[in-house]
């Protein structure tokens, strides 16, 4: 019997190797090399779901200091001009989705807000301006305007996601020389709504314990100022190829532009509802 040159050996023993490395991706059925199916993007590890993986995949993609929401986290408080513009670049695989990020923490912050028991200046203004009109066609009117409002300060994770695209299309507008698309601006203050969220979750523990109303009343405008400097600090940051004064301008304006598109849209929703009534 004829003897196999050893480079003839040497190929095949290679090529039965590569043959074992290859994975066939449970995903799509194609067979590939490495850690990811390079048709579909599954990755070739995974492990049978029970305990162990749930506990791995919590660790991993939320809590781990390198990857998740406390990196994302980290970097909005650290650079968040330069984290979101990498972010925007496509630099992503460590970080936490906008919109995931900016939906947990919007959650947990309602969460928190419910079970402290405690309601907002808006909304007790709000009452309290609507039960002493006592002309009742404009108590009506003002009972559907102040309805939607109360519901929204009541319902901060969805009035935060219903009022990003708003201030996304004002800041679109206003920094438009800037050539960020709607999308991008979109994504700019998504993460922005989420550092805002994650300093609003240190709080409720606070004002849990505290039972004068006028402390609560404070810090509920307190709030309000915060969360506006946090986005003029971001601003500042992300739209830095513009001189300092047109940035601070422009973020004045994009405040007043959403205020007008949130009024638009009330006054609009209030002219449906009247026309259908």
């Amino acid at each position: 019997m004829a003897k196999l040159p050893d480079d003839s050996i040497h190929k095949h023993k290679q090529t039965d190797r590569q043959i074992n490395m290859t994975t066939n991706c449970k995903n799509c059925n194609h067979n590939f090399e490495g850690n990811f199916c390079n048709n579909c993007g599954q990755t070739s590890n995974t492990h049978e779901i029970n305990f162990k993986s749930i506990a791995h995949e919590i660790q991993h993609s939320i809590f781990h200091v390198d990857k998740g929401i406390l990196f994302t986290t980290k970097g909005l408080f650290q650079s968040p001009g330069q984290t979101i513009s990498e972010y925007l670049n496509g630099k992503r695989v460590k970080h936490f989705t906008p919109f995931a990020y900016i939906f947990i923490l919007s959650s947990i912050d309602a969460l928190l807000t419910r079970l402290s028991h405690k309601s907002t200046f808006l909304t007790d203004f709000l009452y309290g301006f609507n039960e002493s009109t006592t002309d009742k066609k404009s108590k009506i009117d003002l009972g559907l305007v102040g309805e939607f409002v109360q519901w929204m300060s009541n319902h901060y994770a969805y009035t935060t996601l219903l009022v990003i695209p708003i201030i996304s299309f004002a800041s679109y507008l206003c920094f438009i020389k800037t050539k960020y698309n709607y999308f991008q601006h979109l994504i700019l203050n998504s993460f922005i709504a989420g550092q805002r969220t994650v300093v609003f979750l240190l709080i409720p523990p606070i004002t849990y314990f505290i039972t004068d109303k006028s402390i609560n009343e404070t810090i509920d405008t307190l709030k309000v100022y915060l969360g506006i400097g946090l986005t003029f600090w971001i601003y500042y940051q992300f739209f830095n190829s513009i001189k300092p004064i047109k940035r601070i301008f422009w973020t004045v304006l994009t405040y007043i532009s959403m205020l007008v598109l949130i009024l638009l849209l009330i006054v609009v929703i209030a002219l449906i509802h009247k026309i259908l009534r």
